[in-house]
């Protein structure tokens, strides 16, 4: 199944109020984000179960507990279950906007792709229980828009026909990715620089943007 073959909504997800600090990144978390991209891509050709050990793993890197700590807090703490259930997401969006700034403009981008597959093709199709066996929800709008932002101004510095998603489930080159980046978050790329004839990025061959391998 290409998950970018597809074009689909992404599900309804509501506003939590924020009632703690955004967390801090720093380098270590760029280096987890890149291994656990890497891993993400990997498990997209190993089946459901490989998927969701590699999202489970992610959410728990965003600081998900597990559904008993979630439920503890929900009901201990100001912190309501919708917004205990965005704390991954806030992660994941402060790792692309510090990816950005960092100059990993591919891990910017990568982070905003997983993002705008799950929203729009993975959480959807999946119950709610298993949605909160993994600790992973849609990211809320505010949320997804930051991570676009970030990946627009990073995926603008890289070559358009670099590809920057080449899994089982297709291929996604960076000016696709500009293009669904800029629809979620409303902010424009800059025109690309000319390039000159002896680019080294890694070509599309005859691929397009959503060719399903």
């Amino acid at each position: 199944m290409g998950f970018f073959s597809k074009k689909s909504d992404p599900m309804s997800r509501p506003t939590a109020a924020t009632t703690e600090p955004l967390p801090t990144v720093s380098p270590a978390d760029l280096a987890a984000g890149t291994q656990l991209m890497d891993q993400f891509d990997v498990s997209l050709g190993g089946g459901s179960d490989a998927i969701y050990t590699c999202l489970e793993q992610i959410a728990t890197r965003g600081g998900w507990k597990g559904e008993q700590a979630t439920m503890m807090e929900a009901i201990q703490s100001p912190n309501n279950t919708a917004f205990i259930q965005q704390r991954p997401w806030r992660y994941w969006s402060e790792v692309a906007r510090l990816a950005n700034a960092s100059g990993e403009h591919d891990l910017a981008g990568r982070i905003f792709l997983f993002a705008h597959l799950y929203a729009t093709q993975m959480a959807s199709k999946m119950s709610w229980q298993d949605r909160a066996s993994i600790g992973l929800e849609a990211p809320e709008d505010s949320l997804y828009k930051a991570i676009a932002a970030a990946a627009v101004d990073s995926l603008a510095r890289l070559d358009r026909g670099y590809l920057i998603h080449n899994t089982a489930t297709g291929k996604v080159d960076v000016a696709a990715a500009i293009g669904m980046a800029e629809a979620i978050s409303g902010v424009t790329a800059p025109p690309p620089a000319a390039s000159p004839a002896s680019s080294t990025a890694p070509a599309a061959d005859d691929a397009s943007p959503f060719n399903q391998l």
